[in-house]
């Protein structure tokens, strides 16, 4: 059994990962970025994710039509 991580204990992405992901976040449909938002942020310090942030909340746009 995996027990949820502790946000306090959580590291910062690496600068690198964060570039492949702002990459591959570009194309990704509605559930895949429901889908990965929810992995990332729980698996990282949410504070090394906004450069990701921003380009999740672009895309989002993008598929709302904006």
């Amino acid at each position: 059994m995996r027990a949820d991580p502790d946000p306090l204990c959580l590291r910062a992405a690496p600068k690198e990962l964060v570039e492949v992901w702002i990459r591959s976040v570009r194309t990704m449909d509605r559930d895949a970025l429901a889908l990965f938002v929810r992995h990332v942020w729980c698996s990282w310090e949410a504070a090394s994710l906004r450069t990701l942030a921003a380009a999740v909340d672009m895309r989002r746009a993008q598929l709302d039509g904006g």
